[in-house]
């Protein structure tokens, strides 16, 4: 009974907590978005994830943000060199397994493949600078 009593206290806090933190997460995203759209280079961020070696995955957090001369884009995780993503790559968005976050997968003219996890508000953005086309144009 005493368990029951500590997963329904448990349930009860981080409900809230999950509302809030979505909450936040969603004014900055839009805090970030206006100032993208007043012309202003804002870093988006995001967590990727590549294969690296056989069958090994690597996951790290960083921000992605237009390149250097305006086209493409550059990934940049704390403490390692940023990583200029080839322009002419192909990109879907999907959902991702994650509440409020969407994934889009980028592979590279090579063939290389890049999943970059996102906020919701984020996705458009981040499409755009992925160079990934808009629906609304094939319509």
């Amino acid at each position: 009974m005493d368990v029951l009593v500590e997963v329904v206290v448990y349930a009860l806090v981080a409900l809230p907590v999950a509302a809030l933190t979505r909450k936040v997460v969603a004014r900055r995203a839009a805090g970030r978005n206006a100032s993208a759209a007043a012309g202003a280079v804002v870093a988006v961020p995001c967590q990727a994830r590549w294969r690296q070696g056989a069958r090994r995955r690597t996951f790290v957090p960083g921000k992605l943000r237009p390149g250097p001369d305006g086209t493409g884009a550059v990934f940049k995780a704390p403490l390692r060199r940023a990583v200029v993503l080839p322009v002419g790559g192909r990109a879907a968005v999907r959902e991702s397994w994650r509440p409020g976050m969407r994934v889009l997968e980028y592979r590279a003219p090579g063939g290389e493949r890049i999943d970059f996890q996102v906020y919701d508000a984020e996705a458009d953005r981040t499409a755009r600078l992925l160079g990934i086309p808009d629906p609304a144009d094939y319509a």
